[in-house]
This record gives structure tokens, sequence and C-alpha cells, in this order.
């Protein structure tokens, strides 16, 4: 059974997740970048799950703890979206270089993901591709918040 430390944490690697207030400063933009998305949108909320696992690791109680939250939330879920590349530089990511592209085209209009772990436990990292979410005209939306420990 997984742990729900587990669930916030799929590294040894990445457990950099840090609160406090640049925390609550991430989680700020994010909902800011959420809330604009929002306002545009008249119809349905259609978001594909994200969810950074290591290879070897089941993905499914990542992916249950996003489509809960998007369930919360009252988003549709179209794209479930596993990322087995570890790589700490989020750009170089196959799946979320597709997500985006979704975002662009209009297909989806956000992401849910499990916590910011699945971006980036590094503020830098995190919040340069949150300016890359909004870019591609969505937004993020996290079942953990940035601002919890």
């Amino acid at each position: 059974m997984t742990s729900a430390l587990e669930l916030f944490h799929p590294s040894a690697v990445s457990r950099a997740q840090v609160p406090g207030a640049k925390g609550v400063e991430l989680r700020a933009l994010r909902e800011a970048f959420r809330r604009a998305v929002v306002e545009e949108i008249t119809g349905p909320m259609v978001t594909a799950l994200y969810v950074l696992v290591r290879p070897d690791q089941d993905p499914g109680p990542r992916l249950a703890f996003a489509r809960a939250a998007a369930h919360r939330a009252g988003y549709t879920v179209a794209e479930v979206l596993v990322e087995e590349a570890w790589t700490e530089e989020p750009a170089l990511r196959p799946r979320l270089a597709y997500a985006l592209t979704l975002m662009r085209q209009g297909t989806i209009h956000g992401l849910v993901a499990a916590s910011r772990i699945d971006v980036s436990p590094h503020d830098g990292l995190y919040e340069a591709e949150l300016w890359r979410v909004r870019g591609a005209g969505g937004f993020l939306y996290l079942a953990h918040d940035e601002a919890r420990s």
C-alpha cells in the first residue's frame, strides 16, 4: 500500500517541496492563472491528468489522487498523461510537451496533477513551467497545494 508521503514524493531525488513564503507566492500565481482561464471558458472545464513517476512506479495512486481533485473541482478529464521520462527539467518531458500542445489547440484547458512535484520541486523551474502552461492558454490545478507541507 502506498503511504500518503509517497503520493507527494515520487522519488527520493525530488523531496524538495518547500512550504512557506515562496510556496504561498507560487500558489497565488498558479491560482491567478487558473482564474484567468476559468473566466474565459463558458462550457465544461476540460483537463488532463498529469503525473510524473519513476519507470518502476505504479502511477495508479497518484492518478487516483489527481482524478479525485479534478472531480471535486468539477473538471472533465479528457486525457491521462503518465510521464516516465524522469528528468528534473520539465521542458524535456514528452508527455508534458504533449499537454501544452493540447492546450494550444484548445483540446484541454488545464492540467490536474497530484502535487507540484509532478512539475518540479525547484521553485525556479516550477515557476517557469507555470508561465509556459499559461502561455499555452492553460492552467495547472494541484490536488496537494504548494503552501502545505
